[in-house]
């Protein structure tokens, strides 16, 4: 189970026991361009600034969410905190 907070902010907050804090971009409620749209939709980051840094274009206008995933699923994605970028397509 994913939980996101969609309140347009991302500050670090923490996670319940046994789970972790991941980032992704957003555009709900914004305009963005079908490029961003799908990067969006597949990229899941392990650090704030890492989603900040990895956006789909120049002029991407996304805002960072928090997502709280489970321990497992955070070290299964991000390969036990080795990356910072995981594809959720692969």
């Amino acid at each position: 189970m994913i939980a996101v907070s969609c309140d347009g902010s991302a500050s670090n907050q923490t996670a319940p026991a046994g789970n972790r804090v991941a980032y992704k971009l957003s555009l709900r409620g914004r305009r963005g361009s079908r490029a961003a749209k799908k990067h969006n939709a597949n990229k899941l980051f392990s650090t704030l600034e890492a989603a900040e840094m990895n956006r789909a274009h120049p002029g991407d206008n996304s805002r960072v969410v928090s997502v709280i995933i489970s321990e497992d699923r955070f070290n299964e994605l991000f390969n036990n905190g080795i990356t910072d970028v995981a594809d959720l397509r692969f």
